[in-house]
């Protein structure tokens, strides 16, 4: 126990930023074979979060290694909040606009979101990539051509493509 925890504290001195590693908070045995050693994290805006280093030894002949290192969020800790797909935000955008009397209908919803979209950036129908490509000094080539191997036979004189017997 004495090794593995002065060797999970030497590699989070390594990885982690200096001062984010606090006490220790226990060792876990996840399954045969690999056990979990977990730390606080003392950054200011990791609250409730841990580091944990997992140890694996297949072998009991074996020293343990260390096999991760990562910095997990405990329980009640802050986490992003759950991705909502485009088409749902636009249409609670829509929904807004309308409920507070900006618009009357999706057209005029959509009118006014391609003006606000337009004042963040050009985001026209142009492509970028397409519009540059002619600005490079090699160009693909136009036609590839194959050519075919063929094999002169001395005994017949024939050509015969590789791989086809004689007949």
């Amino acid at each position: 126990m004495k090794d593995k925890l002065a060797t999970a504290l030497a590699v989070l001195a390594e990885t982690a930023e200096q001062g984010s590693v606090g006490e220790f908070l226990g060792e876990f045995e996840i399954s045969k074979g690999a056990v979990e050693l977990r730390f606080d994290c003392t950054l200011r805006s990791y609250k409730n979060w841990y580091w944990s280093v997992v140890f694996t030894q297949v072998d009991k002949r074996k020293e343990a290694t260390v096999s991760e290192i990562n910095l997990l969020a405990g329980e009640g800790a802050l986490l992003a909040p759950a991705w909502v797909p485009w088409a749902e935000r636009l249409a609670e955008f829509r929904k807004q606009l309308k409920e507070s009397g900006r618009v009357q209908t999706d057209a005029e919803a959509d009118e006014l979101i391609r003006d606000l979209t337009s004042a963040f950036g050009d985001h026209g129908e142009t492509n970028e990539s397409e519009a540059n490509s002619d600005q490079s000094s090699v160009k693909p080539p136009l036609k590839t051509r194959v050519r075919q191997r063929r094999i002169k036979r001395s005994e017949n004189h024939e050509d015969q493509a590789p791989g086809e017997g004689a007949e």
